[in-house]
C-alpha cells in the first residue's frame, strides 16, 4: 500500500515543475495520475510517462484510486486534472491526507484567485467542503512560494 505524500490539483498532471520542483520538494516513488479520459488514450499516457524522469507513474479513473494505490508498497504523489474529479474522489470515499491547488487554467466562468489557479464559485465550494471535513486544502503553484489558504482567496471568487 502507498504512502501518498501529497495530493495536487493541476491541469497539466505532470510537466517541468512537478519533476524539476515538486518531486525534490516532497520526494515521492510514484506519479498516480487520476483521469478518466486519460486511461483510454495510450499515446497521451506515453507522453506523460515519458516525462517523468526515473518516477513510476501509473493512471488510474477517480473509482480506481485506491486499488492503485495498493498496487505497490511506495511513497506517491496523486495528481487530478480539475477540482471537479478530485472532489468526485472525496465523495466517493478517498481520504486525503491534504490537498495541493497548484494550476488551474482561466475560463470564463473562472476568476483569478492567484497566479496560476483560477477558480469559479463552484468550484470553491467543492474545496470549501473538502476543508471543512478537516482535509489542510491550500494553493500552491511551485513549493518556493507560501502556501496560501483557501479562505483568503474566497473573495476574489465567490
Amino acid at each position: 500500500m502507498a504512502t501518498v505524500k501529497i495530493v495536487r490539483v493541476d491541469y497539466r498532471l505532470i510537466h517541468g515543475q512537478i519533476v524539476a520542483k515538486w518531486i525534490k520538494f516532497r520526494p515521492v516513488d510514484r506519479l498516480v495520475l487520476v483521469d478518466d479520459a486519460l486511461i483510454n488514450d495510450e499515446f497521451m499516457a506515453d507522453i506523460y510517462r515519458m516525462s517523468a524522469g526515473d518516477k513510476d507513474v501509473d493512471i488510474t479513473t477517480i473509482d480506481k484510486i485506491q486499488e492503485t494505490l495498493d498496487s505497490k508498497n511506495d511513497s506517491a504523489m496523486l495528481i487530478f486534472k480539475d477540482v471537479a474529479s478530485a472532489y468526485q474522489a472525496f465523495k466517493n470515499g478517498f481520504s486525503f491526507p491534504e490537498l495541493n491547488v497548484g494550476a488551474i487554467q482561466s475560463a470564463p466562468n473562472r476568476k483569478n484567485a492567484m497566479q496560476g489557479v483560477a477558480l469559479s464559485p463552484e468550484e470553491y465550494d467543492m474545496l470549501a467542503e473538502i476543508k471543512a471535513s478537516g482535509v489542510n486544502v491550500y494553493l500552491q503553484p511551485i513549493p518556493e512560494t507560501a502556501a496560501v489558504s483557501l479562505e483568503s482567496v474566497e473573495s476574489k471568487v465567490k
